[in-house]
């Protein structure tokens, strides 16, 4: 029985030990809480938070600026210079154009038109041709005159020079007429005469010409 009367003596002993421990432990901390409260309310907030966001700022300028400044770099465009062509460059290695090559290609042709002469060169050419023919017909008419010199003339010892003209193609001579006369009938005569026996023997065309030659009569 004395026992237990100790057993809960010393139970409710400890009891009261360890609720006097935890009472001033309570007593204690409420005490110091305030002290707490106003240190914790004495540390500005700017010590902490104003730097961190000080420094959040320059680091966020700092890469701006320079991706402000690639941005202008790539906007300002820059000046491309052709490239100068060589001098000696030759036509035929210059390449052309697929689009000149198709036109080229698809253009018909005319061979005719291609194929004829300038004007001035085919004007040349049948002056040329005139020339030459106008020489041919001068060496048969004077031929012909020498062997079928005019009677009457050659009797009278008479000589001079006719001038003539006349149109000659393919058809052959037309409009013969004496331009400038030798004031002798028998030569005058003779002279349109000679192109009348000798057209025959005219060099053929098929272009037409007009001729103005002289018919000269000497007695030998």
């Amino acid at each position: 029985m004395k026992n237990k009367i100790g057993l809960i003596s010393g139970f409710m002993v400890s009891v009261f030990v360890h609720f006097g421990i935890l009472l001033f432990a309570f007593l204690f901390l409420k005490e110091q809480a305030p002290i707490q409260k106003e240190l914790f309310h004495s540390i500005s907030l700017n010590d902490y938070i104003v730097p961190q966001v000080e420094q959040k700022i320059e680091q966020s300028a700092a890469q701006i600026e320079p991706e402000k400044a690639i941005e202008k770099e790539q906007i300002v465009p820059k000046k491309v210079q052709p490239k100068p062509m060589p001098k000696n460059i030759k036509n035929s290695q210059i390449p052309k154009s697929s689009k000149t090559e198709q036109t080229a290609q698809n253009t018909p042709t005319n061979n005719a038109t291609n194929n004829a002469p300038p004007k001035e060169n085919l004007a040349q050419s049948l002056a040329k041709e005139q020339d030459k023919i106008a020489a041919q017909i001068y060496k048969i008419i004077s031929a012909y005159i020498i062997k079928n010199y005019p009677k009457d003339a050659l009797r009278r010892n008479q000589s001079g020079s006719v001038l003539v003209s006349f149109n000659y193609n393919s058809s052959g001579v037309s409009n013969a007429q004496i331009l400038q006369s030798s004031n002798i009938k028998s030569l005058d005569k003779a002279s349109l005469d000679a192109i009348e026996k000798t057209k025959h023997l005219f060099p053929k065309t098929n272009k037409n010409f007009a001729f103005t030659l002289p018919v000269r009569f000497a007695i030998k």
